[in-house]
């Protein structure tokens, strides 16, 4: 049974718990708005998304004033973010102003107004404070994989650059290398790009001081991570370029962007005019001038750094903000070991839906054991096992919907929610193994799994094969099957159970669920109880 029928206002109606808290990031080229929903010190679901193009960097850099028509229209921007966000039962709004607003004298005369005329207490943030929110963004929302990485935040009026490691940020520092206005003041009309390649070149070079490059030089970071509006939509021009079926609808974060490719995307800005820029496939039209500024940084970035690979990131100041918002609202730690973010991810999620706990806990502990002890007969590595493990905890979670059909609805649920950490191949491995982990054979009229390759396709079987057989072993959902050793055999794969009591169900589960394990592996399953 599909589940199209299921309203949006169905769904809202699901997740209630929770603080909810807005974030307005006014930056120097957008003002963005985010509200969301808290479930946790750091987790959150976004309700509400609204970005306006103001380019205020562009008129600081020329007059180091904002004119009395954009005080107007900055007043009139943030009164209809203000409105929205209440709208949708905002209890808190945090409102934080970045480099246009450090650079324009008259800039106090608007925080002024805001506050008095719609009660808004707007902070206007110190460059090293912009960038250790919008690395608490990073380290939150991308999955490092153990390496370190050198985080670049371009907007329009500053460059955040940010060097750490997943629970620990080694150093930061915010440069006056905005898109806007560099573009302002390297004009150089009557040249193809517009703008002087060279001396922004060496002003970009000159800017990196040298403690950063020596931290850059010392930690050997390996990672180079992109975010925020001209960098990003870089990066997407590059994937589309590439793959354009693939990323026209996708997200972009946690993406792994070719250097090769991404240099030929810069080489591209800084080599056409404003009318060439604009036919190329994925570009901002209302960047189109700003990109060869911003071209041309990354560029030297990718000189400065040397990464092995280039990530992107979707979380930037206003995710950094609502996670320190959500910090000191929220219990300020865990109980037990701190989980990856993968794991912490989905099991903000599976809490927000009420989740069986204790059964899924054991369908994942079970799933893990029959992977640990058959790994000749499935080739398969950490990767994979961690995607068994966090279906084993989110498979059931549709259930908050209905049992019937509970696989799609689970599915469901976790494709209509943030899953940081994940990039789109181990969200759609994720998304298919949960789908199909009560009956039926993976296939392509699941967009998910039509996304993967033959391979991983083949490991996606693999591991629902698996999953059914740890869930069929709590068939009775009352955890009695202690542990179970797997004995292989020429054509049988044997399952001896612990357990201090009955395991009717389970057997009768395992009759139901073994089909797939069978017909994958060409072995015939069969319970046995100690």
């Amino acid at each position: 049974m599909e589940i199209d029928y299921l309203k949006d206002s169905e769904l809202a109606d699901m997740a209630q718990k929770g603080v909810t808290v807005a974030a307005l990031d006014m930056g120097s080229n957008s003002f963005h708005l985010v509200v969301a929903r808290g479930h946790g010190r750091n987790n959150f679901e976004v309700i509400l998304k609204e970005k306006e193009m103001m380019r205020l960097g562009d008129e600081v850099a020329a007059t180091k004033r904002f004119s009395d028509e954009t005080r107007s229209r900055i007043v009139e921007v943030v009164a209809r973010m203000t409105t929205l966000s209440k709208a949708v039962g905002a209890t808190t709004m945090k409102a934080v102003a970045t480099a246009a607003f450090r650079d324009a004298r008259n800039a106090g005369i608007v925080v002024d107004e805001l506050e008095e005329t719609l009660g808004i207490k707007v902070s206007v943030i110190a460059g090293r404070t912009e960038a250790e929110l919008i690395w608490t963004a990073l380290s939150q929302g991308v999955d490092f994989g153990g390496d370190t990485i050198v985080g670049a935040d371009l907007g329009g009026g500053s460059l955040e650059v940010m060097v750490g490691e997943q629970s620990q940020l080694i150093h930061c520092a915010s440069y006056p290398l905005g898109v806007g206005k560099l573009t302002s003041r390297y004009r150089a009309p009557g040249t193809i790009p517009g703008i002087d390649k060279e001396e922004l070149s060496r002003a970009i070079r000159q800017s990196v001081d040298e403690e950063m490059l020596g931290v850059i030089s010392k930690s050997k970071p390996s990672t180079l991570i992109l975010s925020s509006g001209s960098l990003l939509n870089i990066a997407r021009m590059t994937l589309l370029r590439i793959d354009e079926k693939r990323w026209t609808e996708s997200s972009i974060n946690q993406s792994e962007i070719p250097i090769d490719e991404l240099r030929t995307t810069c080489k591209m800005l800084i080599s056409n005019d404003f009318k060439g820029r604009s036919k190329f496939l994925g570009v901002d039209e209302k960047r189109i001038d700003l990109l060869p500024s911003a071209a041309i940084v990354l560029t030297e970035l990718l000189s400065i750094v040397s990464p092995r690979r280039v990530l992107a990131s979707e979380w930037a100041l206003r995710e950094g903000i609502i996670l320190k918002e959500l910090s000191l609202l929220s219990e300020s730690e865990f109980e037990g070991d701190n989980p990856s973010l993968k794991v912490e991810s989905i099991t903000a999620i599976a809490e927000r839906y009420r989740w069986n706990e204790r059964h899924s806990r054991k369908v994942a502990q079970l799933a893990l054991s029959i992977f640990d002890q058959t790994k000749k007969l499935h080739s398969l590595g950490e990767k994979e096992r961690e995607i068994l493990y966090l279906a084993g905890l989110s498979h059931d979670i549709g259930e908050f919907i209905s049992v019937e059909g509970h696989d799609k609805h689970s599915a469901y649920l976790l494709e209509n929610s943030r899953l940081p950490g994940f990039d789109i191949d181990e969200r759609n491995c994720l998304l298919s193994v949960v789908r199909f982990h009560r009956k039926g054979t993976p296939k392509n009229d699941y967009s998910p799994f039509a996304e993967l390759s033959k391979g991983q396709a083949l490991n996606v079987l693999k591991l629902t094969a698996i999953l059914r057989l740890a869930d069929a072993l709590d068939r009775s959902h009352r955890t009695i099957v202690e542990s179970v050793k797997v004995e292989l055999r020429k054509d049988q794969l044997l399952l001896f159970v612990d357990s201090s009591s009955a395991v009717e169900l389970e057997e009768y589960g395992l009759r139901r669920k073994r089909q797939l394990f069978e017909d994958v592996f060409k072995l015939d399953v069969h319970l046995i109880t100690n």
